[in-house]
């Protein structure tokens, strides 16, 4: 978390009296003076140098000190590493933070057991350290939390994060103002980090189409050549207010408030000036106003707050119109730990993060209601807003999506954006293609919206299953399935409004999703079934109108086809009667039909009496009723061109077979690399990671937020996935790593500790 939360909490280091070498001198040095970035470079030289020498107490003092770099830059993964080494090599720490800072970044991976281990250590060095008391409570509360299932998704806004840290979001007019350290066409290395400065710039989030629009850095003064970072907006004045680090000169040691007027006319901002509450003595930054534009909050570490980093307030005068005296939040806002990064959406709480609460790790993401003059107890927003990591500057979009930003695992770079939003409800259609049971293979099943627009094609596989799943809330839809040689079944009709829960429609869930198909033959009769008339009557029975309305269905389904109606009798009666009767029960049909907007050209009928019973001589009433059916028959079979349709029908099926690559399912633990997601496909975004790493295996799936995901390669470790995040990025790309346990995407810190509790 490269936020100058270490400015903000500045103290001086002390350099180490450990026998040192020229380039540990030089690395001590730097770390003294908090180029932390620099002081890593010399210690990895150091380390090259002492394992060249065989020297492990050496070896065990840089690699300690790596890990302290990589701590202050909250770069959890790397520190872990080291910290390992220099406990293999029994490095003895005279600061008595080791295992503090060691359970810390286990913590912020999410490794709860071990890190809970690395803070007992700790207290055994000192018993009365009541914060590693809290952390070891922490521990336990996180790893044994249960997560209910959350209605919102959380996705990395990979469009505009870069290798670098992007940070700190806050809404201006109708676009989104955060921090970021990428390097521009004038930026300067800060030593502290490694990165860039910090500097402001401005996207917009267009929600219709899923895209962020590419940042651009604000216009005029507002940015220096050093640190500015999170910024709010006084929309009633026209007035930004925002943190700058290390001064107009760069020689300032802390951080302070500023202000810079908007010109609206020319999209530009004025030079800035210092709000009137600083201090050289101590820290105050992240500002964050009320909509009403009545409420400054801001964070200080202000000797007289509670400890850390507090939330404090200012309110303005609305007679002088001058920013009143700042006033502590108070206990129930403020701890012994960090509280920062406070944002309120609409005049009635406060949201802000603080690794001072119990949770889940590094900085959490807490809500105080409004009460009255203050706040009720803080709420933890839990996941998938909070994680191990560090997560905060959480602001609304509108009432269902925002952003937060967040240093969890597997994003693009250290610090990232990412937007959440309500989810999806996910509504999945499941049926079968079956003729007398048997599955129809390689069937056509066409899905249409109510203006007979084509929404999806799908194909059944060996078992005559298709599967859709991306039916969309309030809306209507058709299915048919089509088969060479086939007559088209009735189609099924979904309705989906008023569906407000994932659900899937299939048999098991109740819903009939499953066609039933009759091959067309010549010269066979198709029974329509539970059609049956009174005893010497022809007249329609109203029960059973609803089987003609599928024939009527069927005929409008398959245009091309003409059919004989036909009807039979039992044996009662005389012959001709029967004759009579049949042809009368037929030509009732007929009318049905032909009264549903049926063309008459396409339709005949015959009575054919008693002359062809299924059961001749019945004797019960089972029988004499089987005996009085109704069918159809195909008349026009030879003009039909079956074979043509089915080499359409074989055409369809290889267009979609081959539409794309979509990404295969694994079995266990694994991880791939994803370079974009995104509403169509467009396989060019593969060009260079094809020309550049030919052999690795791309992938472009959709998945079920209706996004196409483009991922790389498959990993069996996060170290291997690492390794090519670095080369694929080194290509151009913004890349992030995303896990799986059997074709199921996880969240990759619990992938990443599954993994590391197999090890133990």
């Amino acid at each position: 978390m490269k936020r100058f939360v270490y400015i903000l909490l500045f103290t001086l280091i002390a350099g180490s009296c450990f026998p040192q070498s020229r380039f540990v001198k030089k690395a001590d040095k730097a770390y003294s003076e908090n180029l932390f970035a620099t002081a890593r470079e010399y210690y990895e030289k150091a380390l090259t140098e002492a394992r060249e020498n065989a020297d492990n107490p050496a070896a065990a003092y840089a690699s300690y000190k790596i890990a302290e770099c990589y701590y202050k830059a909250n770069n959890y993964e790397r520190a872990i590493t080291h910290y390992q080494t220099a406990e293999a090599l029994d490095y003895r720490d005279t600061s008595n933070t080791f295992y503090r800072h060691y359970g810390e970044m286990l913590m912020m991976l999410g490794d709860y057991i071990h890190a809970r281990e690395m803070f007992k250590r700790q207290l055994r060095l000192n018993t009365s350290d009541e914060v590693i008391r809290s952390y070891i409570i922490a521990c336990t509360f996180a790893d044994t939390a249960k997560t209910r299932e959350s209605i919102y998704d959380i996705i990395n806004a990979q469009q505009i994060n870069t290798r670098n840290s992007d940070f700190a979001t806050a809404p201006f007019r109708n676009k989104i103002v955060f921090t970021t350290s990428r390097f521009g066409s004038d930026s300067l290395v800060y030593s502290y980090t490694g990165e860039g400065f910090e500097d402001l710039y401005e996207t917009y989030y267009n929600s219709g189409q899923n895209s962020w629009a590419p940042p651009t850095k604000l216009k005029g003064s507002i940015n220096s050549s050093y640190n500015e970072g999170s910024f709010t907006f006084d929309t009633h004045n026209g007035v930004a207010y925002f943190m700058q680090c290390n001064g107009k000169t760069g020689a300032d040691k802390n951080c302070n408030i500023y202000y810079s007027k908007y010109n609206e006319s020319r999209d530009s901002w004025g030079k800035p000036e210092i709000f009137k509450y600083h201090s050289a003595d101590y820290s105050s930054g992240h500002p964050a106003i009320t909509p009403d534009g009545l409420t400054l909050y801001f964070v200080s570490n202000n000797p007289a707050g509670l400890g850390g980093t507090d939330i404090w307030y200012c309110k303005i005068d609305t007679v002088t119109f001058e920013w009143g005296e700042p006033k502590n939040a108070g206990n129930q806002i403020n701890t012994s730990g960090n509280e920062m990064f406070p944002y309120v959406s609409n005049n009635d709480g406060l949201y802000f993060s603080s690794n001072g609460r119990q949770g889940y790790g590094g900085l959490d993401i807490y809500y105080a209601p409004k009460v009255g003059d203050g706040f009720s107890k803080p709420i933890n927003l839990r996941p998938p807003f909070n994680s191990s990591a560090d997560d905060f500057s959480l602001m609304y979009i509108d009432d269902d999506m925002g952003v937060l930003s967040s240093n969890r695992i597997g994003g693009v770079g250290s610090d990232d954006i990412y937007l959440f939003k309500l989810k999806e409800v996910a509504i999945e259609v499941v049926g079968k293609v079956l003729s007398f049971s048997k599955p129809v293979e390689n069937a056509i099943v066409l899905i249409q919206d109510v203006e007979n627009e084509v929404v999806d094609t799908l194909i059944t596989d060996s078992t005559g299953t298709y599967y859709y799943p991306a039916m969309e809330k309030d809306k209507e839809y058709k299915i048919f399935a089509y088969k060479d040689d086939f007559l088209v079944p009735t189609g099924k009709l979904i309705n989906t409004h008023g569906v407000t829960k994932s659900i899937v429609m299939d048999a098991k869930n109740g819903y009939d999703m499953d066609f039933d198909m009759r091959k067309i033959e010549k010269n066979r009769e198709y029974e329509i079934p539970d059609i049956y008339y009174d005893l010497n009557k022809f007249e329609l029975r109203p029960e059973y109108v609803d089987e003609l309305e599928k024939i009527v269905s069927m005929l409008n389904n398959n245009p091309e086809i003409c059919i004989q109606v036909n009807s039979h009798t039992d044996e009662r009666a005389s012959d001709l009667y029967n004759l009579i009767l049949s042809n009368n029960r037929a030509k009732a049909v007929v009318d049905f039909i032909t009264s549903k907007g049926i063309d008459i050209n396409r339709l005949t009928w015959k009575g054919w009496g008693e002359s062809s019973p299924i059961y001749p001589n019945a004797t019960t009433e089972e029988e004499h009723q089987a005996n009085r059916r109704t069918t159809f028959t195909i008349i026009n079979f030879e003009q039909l061109q079956l074979a043509k349709k089915a080499e359409e029908h074989m055409k369809t099926v290889r267009t979609v077979e081959s539409a794309g690559k979509q990404e295969p399912k694994e079995r266990g633990l694994y991880y791939r690399v994803q370079i974009a997601a995104m509403t169509n496909k467009n396989y060019t975004l593969f060009n260079k990671v094809k020309k550049n790493l030919p052999g690795v295996p791309t992938y472009c799936s959709k998945d079920s937020d209706g996004l196409y995901k483009y991922t790389i390669g498959m990993f069996t470790t996060f170290q291997e996935a690492s390794l090519m995040k670095d080369e694929i990025d080194n290509l151009g790309y913004n890349s992030f790593i995303v896990a799986y346990e059997n074709g199921t995407r996880l969240p990759i810190n619990e992938v990443i500790r599954l993994q590391l509790n197999s090890k133990q």
